[in-house]
């Protein structure tokens, strides 16, 4: 039993090792908390987690541990979490001063070829393997670290790329392309693009309009992220124009007409984002040319042929990797 025992040990670091290389946030397996609930103090649950302790012969899945920093803590002014941070002391208890904030261009670089280029590189390999997502928000990237200390990913100091790893998470609506139009819902989206897609019928069309809804989340997502995280606000109090997704959508879809070039005319008279849209009208636009291939994905989908070598031709995340705003 005891050798049994080391040997499953040695392949539970072995497979600890495999998922911290791994774009996706890892199943370890499943723990069945009725053997442990002789030994479980529910006061001393709450107190640690602040929440109740499970109900009785429930059974939990236990996920590699990548910290809890997503994108959605991170998509705020980098003054204001800088000012939220805990309060430092030195070995005698006295107060020290906080950090002081790296360059603009040093946290650009750290968002734009680590957060986001490592974010999209997750959805292509997804994409390579035939899944779709089906629910990328800001809370389902994480931002953790190759080192001890996972929150040092999403500190507002933080401008190491090479320290960086980004995760994928939610995964419960995930599934393979072809399952895509057994969901009635996804059928009704598509045709709502004007796209004919008949629930349970496999096509190119349907697999092109699956990737293009996980690449019209994302970029909604680096939309809001860069325009949060690289804001340059006077204070950490000031208050910068809302950039939730679903006000950015509004604006994009409803007020400027799917038009990127006039939402970039709006972005550009706001002066806490001077700097980002500088960044990306670099290399002739770049940047905006990104985000509208991402945003209008489904457009862009729903606008190609009827034939299957039509959609070869569609951006994919994999080939929008070459964007030179990435590189």
């Amino acid at each position: 039993a005891g050798g049994m025992q080391r040997q499953d040990n040695a392949n539970l670091v072995k497979l600890v090792s495999l998922l911290s290389e791994t774009p996706y946030l890892g199943i370890l397996g499943e723990v069945n908390l009725a053997e442990l609930e002789d030994d479980m103090d529910p006061n001393e649950w709450y107190r640690a987690l602040g929440v109740p302790g499970p109900k009785p012969g429930s059974v939990w899945v236990v996920y590699e541990y990548a910290g809890l920093s997503t994108a959605a803590q991170y998509a705020r002014p980098a003054l204001a979490r800088l000012s939220s941070m805990p309060l430092q002391r030195g070995i005698f208890g006295n107060p020290l001063p906080p950090p002081s904030l790296p360059q603009w261009r040093d946290r650009a670089n750290y968002v734009v070829k680590g957060i986001f280029k490592q974010a999209l590189e997750a959805v292509a390999d997804l994409h390579d393997e035939g899944i779709a997502h089906r629910s990328i928000g800001r809370t389902s990237i994480i931002l953790s670290s190759v080192g001890a200390d996972k929150t040092e990913a999403s500190s507002p100091t933080a401008t190491v790329v090479s320290r960086l790893k980004v995760k994928l998470a939610d995964f419960g609506f995930s599934g393979s392309f072809e399952e895509s139009t057994l969901d009635p819902a996804f059928c009704s989206r598509a045709r709502g693009f004007g796209m004919s897609i008949r629930e349970g019928e496999q096509s190119a069309a349907a697999n092109a309009f699956a990737m293009a809804e996980d690449l019209h989340a994302l970029g909604f997502v680096f939309l809001g992220l860069i325009l949060t995280s690289l804001a340059e606000t006077p204070t950490p109090e000031f208050k910068i124009p809302d950039t939730d997704d679903d006000t950015l959508q509004r604006q994009l879809g409803d007020i400027f007409n799917n038009d990127m070039d006039e939402f970039r005319d709006y972005a550009d008279a706001e002066d806490v984002w001077s700097s980002t849209v500088k960044l990306l009208d670099q290399q002739n636009g770049a940047g905006w040319e990104l985000l509208r291939t991402l945003c209008f994905a489904r457009e862009r989908a729903a606008e190609v042929g009827s034939k299957e070598e039509d959609y070869l031709q569609m951006p994919t995340a994999r080939s929008l990797l070459s964007s030179p705003f990435l590189n």
